[in-house]
């Protein structure tokens, strides 16, 4: 799906800067984009208005013709799979396994695929030994590929990884970037966000 966005504000209240002044992008199928900028540049709210968490103040954005508001996010999020920065806003539940099936149930995946979906996902980011344990419990950089692994088995047509190699350390990194070249290998539409230059 072809992301678009048209001269596109956004201000977070009446009286502050505008934090988002006229953005207009193009991001085509099968591309891998990465919005590079310090904190507080807008990176996260640009994630955050195609996902329809929050509306822009003027413009408009599309998914190929399909524009975001209110009554199409449904169908919006059903191509879109995001991994937040801080990996404990996605948990909800009380094992690593049960929280990655949780997306699949949502979509109604049958149970032997869900099954299938949930070991290939843990297996890619190395963590089928901790599919009986509470994501609570996990390590900043265990909770980030749990989260990973969420999406991975969703398998949407946009990942949009909003800062998600924060808490991994150089291993974890180097197996992100292969995953991340293994989804741009299948022509899924990558959208990394990060303040790292490198």
């Amino acid at each position: 799906m072809k992301i678009k966005f048209d001269n596109v504000k956004f201000q977070y209240e009446e009286n502050k800067r505008e934090v988002l002044k006229g953005i207009s992008l193009t991001i085509d199928k099968g591309e891998w984009v990465s919005i590079i900028g310090h904190n507080g540049s807008g990176k996260s709210t640009l994630v955050k208005l195609l996902i329809g968490l929050i509306e822009p103040t003027a413009g408009s954005i599309y998914l190929d013709d399909l524009e975001v508001m209110e009554k199409n996010l449904y169908e919006i999020r059903k191509h879109i799979g995001i991994v937040f920065q801080n990996p404990d806003n996605q948990f909800v539940s009380t094992s690593v396994e049960d929280d990655i099936a949780f997306g699949l149930e949502n979509i109604s995946i049958p149970r032997d695929e869900m099954i299938r979906r949930v070991n290939d996902a843990l297996e890619a980011v190395d963590m089928d030994d901790f599919r009986s344990e509470m994501p609570s419990n996990l390590s900043g950089g265990q909770k980030q590929r749990v989260a990973i692994a969420g999406i991975l088995a969703v398998d949407p047509d946009i990942y949009i990884l909003d800062e998600a190699t924060s808490m991994l350390d150089p291993k974890g990194r180097d197996d992100f970037i292969r995953i991340v070249k293994t989804l741009k290998e299948k022509n899924k539409t990558i959208i990394m966000i990060t303040h790292d230059m490198n």
